[in-house]
Parts: structure tokens; sequence; C-alpha cells
């Protein structure tokens, strides 16, 4: 195969930064799939190692390109997704945008209705050190035994709630606390349950063995605007998306620990060290940290791997049984809107990769990234392809439009 995408120039104007997310969550994915790959994983967390391959074992790939009437838009058809919410940097942001989006239109409507909302912040204490499966279990088991008590239940009673975890870590070790949402009814003050939850939630830790944070360590926020109140919705159900940020801070602004992300992006430095690194300069790099401290990338590489062990086959969200009903009536919307809008696009090209080219530009992480963005920039699969450095007819085929002119030119020539 040509040198490929080192050895070629960037064509005339192309910005390589125009669209940094999707290279940083390609990227990002072949980190953790070489870290579980080097670990004979591969049995444990299937879904992790073979998302991002194609179905079956064809032995051409197609790449689309789509024109939506707005934009350009390339992907690969036929391909596995894991779907995982927890440690998959591509498809934990597909399921974080399509579950906020359902959420936040739930809490706009409940608004306009006189519903209020507010925010809610639980943790357990935790130090250094300390497994994270220990401190989730703590989190969950109290969670579980709040919300079943006889005393919470009248509390709650005719309030609508939503809960998310998030798991960062800091310099005290793993910190994994609950984002809960709550919905006062019509009437209700949202400042109601503040106290009353507090208490609840401090003894329900100590009722499972564990120490409740410090008082300080709860947060009860309530949204004074609409605007706020579906912003913090989206929030509920987008702590765990891969951040937008070029330092990979969380969502939230990096002012507490290390996002798991981030501990991908840090853990990349530890493959380089063997030599099996990304090439990846400027996109999995994190800024120097100003939180207090730091972590190497050796460390990284362990705690990712803890991370994705311990939070492998749990929920990260749950709401009630009234929230539920409606929540899921407008994903189904949602998702019935993205569907009905993709139909819409026109298609405009395909192509068909080799099968082993495919998967050598996959498997390094930003390389397909860049393929696919380049075929949206210039609006051209082949041209991509040239610039991917391919050989036509050996690595990569036209499938639409087929080579020669239109057919239906032909047929008209005929009819002249």
């Amino acid at each position: 195969m040509a040198p490929g995408l080192a050895g070629l120039p960037k064509p005339r104007g192309f910005p390589l930064d125009q669209e940094p997310t999707r290279r940083r969550a390609y990227a990002l994915r072949e980190v953790s799939r070489s870290i579980l790959m080097g670990l004979r994983a591969g049995d444990y967390f299937p879904g992790l190692i073979t998302c991002g391959y194609p179905v079956g074992q064809n032995d051409w790939v197609e790449l689309v390109l789509y024109d939506t009437g707005k934009a350009r838009v390339a992907r690969a058809t036929g391909i596995k997704t894991c779907g995982s919410v927890w440690a998959c940097p591509v498809c934990a942001p597909v399921e974080a945008d399509r579950r906020g989006e359902a959420l936040s239109r739930v809490v706009a409507r409940r608004w306009k209705q006189g519903w209020r909302v507010a925010h809610v912040v639980l943790t357990v204490r935790h130090t250094g050190g300390e497994p994270l499966e220990a401190v989730f279990g703590a989190l969950t088991t109290a969670w579980r035994h709040l919300v079943s008590h006889r005393k919470v239940k009248g509390l709650l009673k005719g309030w609508d709630w939503h809960r998310s975890v998030e798991v960062t870590y800091g310099r005290h070790g793993w910190h994994p606390h609950i984002h809960l949402l709550l919905l006062a009814p019509p009437g209700v003050d949202p400042y109601l349950l503040e106290e009353p939850l507090w208490e609840a939630w401090r003894d329900a830790v100590q009722a499972v063995g564990w120490a409740p944070s410090a008082r300080g360590g709860y947060s009860y926020t309530v949204p004074s605007s609409e605007e706020d109140a579906v912003e913090v919705s989206r929030y509920n159900e987008k702590t765990w998306s891969l951040p937008q940020e070029v330092s990979l801070g969380p969502v939230k602004g990096g002012k507490g620990g290390l996002s798991p992300f981030e501990l991908l992006a840090i853990a990349d430095g530890a493959l380089e060290d063997e030599g099996e690194g990304l090439d990846t300069p400027g996109v999995l790099r994190p800024q120097a940290s100003t939180r207090g401290f730091s972590v190497s990338p050796d460390e990284a590489l362990v705690l990712w791997v803890e991370y994705v062990e311990a939070t492998k086959g749990r929920k990260r969200t749950g709401m009630s049984r009234g929230l539920r009903a409606e929540w899921l009536q407008a994903l189904a919307k949602v998702e019935d809107e993205g569907a009905t809008e993709v139909a819409q696009w026109r298609l405009a090209q395909v192509v068909q990769v080799r099968r082993g080219v495919f998967l050598m530009f996959l498997l390094r992480g930003q390389r397909l990234a860049y393929v696919l963005h380049w075929a949206e920039v210039l609006g051209d699969l082949g041209r991509a392809m040239e610039l991917a450095g391919l050989v036509e007819e050996e690595e990569w085929r036209w499938y639409y439009p087929s080579p020669g002119p239109p057919l239906v030119e032909e047929e008209e020539e005929v009819a002249a």
C-alpha cells in the first residue's frame, strides 16, 4: 500500500482540527482495545474488543457519503457497536445525546405544567487506595437502602426522580457519586427535601456499614429557570459523555478529579513506552494537571482496567416509575425523529474498501476518522481514498455511482 496519510500533503485549505471529536473518540477506543487485548481480556469484554469491526467476514467494507442538505456525513456501514455506556468513547456519547435529549424534553414539558427541579449530589467517604469496586458497591447499596426505606418513600410521594452515577479519580482515590434529579409537583417547594434527604442519605450509608461524606460534600441546588432546569436534566444523562475540551477534562469543567476517559488518554503513554502507542500528537495528550495531583501513564493504565472491570454489568442510570414511562415515550420519539432525518438524507457516494485496509485504518485510531473527515470536507470519497494513499481497484473500488456515465444519461441518449 502507498505511504498513506503521513506522507501526503493535506488538501488546500483543509483544517485538520476542524472536527477533532471523532478523531479523539476513535483514538481513545483503540487505546482501550490495545490495553484489553494486551491483557487477553477479549472473552471477558467482547463488545469493547470488537466495537467498530465489520459484521461478518466479507472481503469489502462500505464507506458511505450522504448529503443532509446542511452538511455532508461520511460513515462506515455494517459495523459492530458495543453500546457501552461506561467505557466506550464512541458509543457512550451517542447514547448520552439520545437519552439526554429525551430527558430534557420531559423536564421542559413538566416545567410548563408547574413542576420544579432540584439537582442533588450524593457521595460516600473515600480514601486513596480503596478499590473502585468497594466504593462503588457502598454507594449503590446505600442508594437501594435509601429508596426502599418507608420514610423516604413517604418523602418522595408525588415526586419523580432520575439518578445517574459519575466516576472520577482524584487525589483521594476513586470518587463515584450519584447525580439525582428531583421533580417537585406543582405547588410544592423544591427545597422541601433538602435537609430530610441529607439525613436519610446519611442514615442509609451508615446502615450499610460505610461512612457518609461530610455535610459539605452534599449538594442540593434548585434551577431558577426552565433553561437551567433543562440543561441540568440533560447533564444528568450526559455526566459520562466523552468530553469536548482539548484537555479532555470532565464535562463540568475539570475542577475535581480525572474522568475515566482522561485516564485512558494518559494510559496511551504507557503503550508508547512499549512501542505500541498510537501516533496521536495533540489528540490524546491532556493538558498538565492543575488539580494538585498527577497520574503516571502506568498508573492510568491500571486504573482504566480497574474502572472497566468495576463498571461491567452495572446500571448507569435509573428513574422513578412515573418518570420512566414518560421518558420512554420521549425516547421513542427522539429515535423516530432521528430515523426520519437519516431517511431524508441524499445518498451521494459509496465506495468499498478491502477489509484488511479498513481494519488497518480502524486500529490506527484517528486514521479512519481522518478519511471520513476528508470525504465530508471535500465531498468526494474517491479523493479521500487517494489522499489516504489507497490504490483504486486493488484496495478500494466504486460502488455508487458506478464508474462510467450515469445510466439515466445513456437512456436519454438512446431516446434521442
